[in-house]
């Protein structure tokens, strides 16, 4: 089955420890989606780019076959979204900076060097590319570091000198993990839910601030209107006599002195 204009479903599937261990390899309909994205959106072009064959050391890898090599759980060639690839007669250094000056857009590359074997690993996430360049640094107790580096540096990096090695001559490859985990979409969910949970505290923390401020101002009016009808109260003892009431207190006392 052709993928693309210059891959076929077999080079995408293809693994020597499959093949020699037995490891049944074979992706489902989803997975094959993925590859072909990845070859028709970055190997092709890249092929086309670099004038010479693309080879595809490992491609996609099922359940079965990334266990038996210790891959990352959530390995991009689990879903076929990644290969390991050279470019015979061709440095991979050079192959490695060629995707990057090409601007392709892949989601991570990184430049392995594992002893003698060297290649590129290179993954593609449709609507998600993070565009990450890392290089990975294997360590004597096995331990795998990926740090990342920028495009300018990858650019600039240059390949020792090793004597009696010819720059032309195919490097080995080693089938193994070699990519970081990647994020888990089950913390991307968790932590969005707690965005949504402190947005939420917020909005409520503000809705009884309010409430609270109108209850304030409706205990602080209750107030004022007592306050005013106390001040009513005394205003109304201290009132002076109205003119009737002095009319009739003049005539009182006009009738006490007559009957004097």
């Amino acid at each position: 089955m052709n993928l693309s204009r210059y891959f076929t479903l077999d080079e995408l599937t293809h693994s020597n420890t499959a093949k020699a261990e037995g490891i049944a390899n074979e992706p489902g309909a989803g997975e094959i989606m993925y590859l072909r994205a990845l070859c028709t959106t970055l190997l092709d072009p890249l092929r086309e780019a670099v004038g010479r064959p693309i080879k595809v050391n490992s491609g996609y890898r099922g359940p079965a076959l990334n266990q038996r090599i210790k891959g990352a759980k959530n390995s991009q060639h689990l879903t076929g979204q990644a290969a390991d690839i050279q470019s015979p007669g061709m440095a991979v250094l050079d192959l490695f900076k060629r995707v990057i000056q090409l601007q392709l857009p892949f989601d991570q590359i990184i430049y392995e060097v594992n002893g003698s074997a060297k290649w590129v690993h290179l993954s593609h996430k449709p609507g998600a590319n993070r565009g990450e360049i890392l290089l990975a640094k294997f360590g004597a107790d096995g331990r795998v570091t990926y740090p990342r580096i920028t495009a300018q540096q990858a650019l600039e990096m240059g390949e020792p000198a090793t004597r009696g090695v010819r720059s032309d001559a195919e490097p080995d490859y080693i089938e193994t993990a070699d990519e970081p985990e990647q994020i888990a979409p089950k913390r991307r969910a968790s932590h969005k839910a707690a965005v949504r949970k402190s947005v939420a505290k917020k909005k409520k923390t503000k809705t009884k601030t309010k409430t609270g401020g109108k209850r304030a101002t409706a205990k602080r009016a209750d107030a004022k209107t007592k306050v005013k009808s106390v001040k009513t109260k005394k205003a109304a003892v201290r009132a002076p006599k109205t003119r009737k009431s002095v009319t009739v207190a003049r005539g009182k006392a006009v009738t006490r002195r007559a009957r004097s």
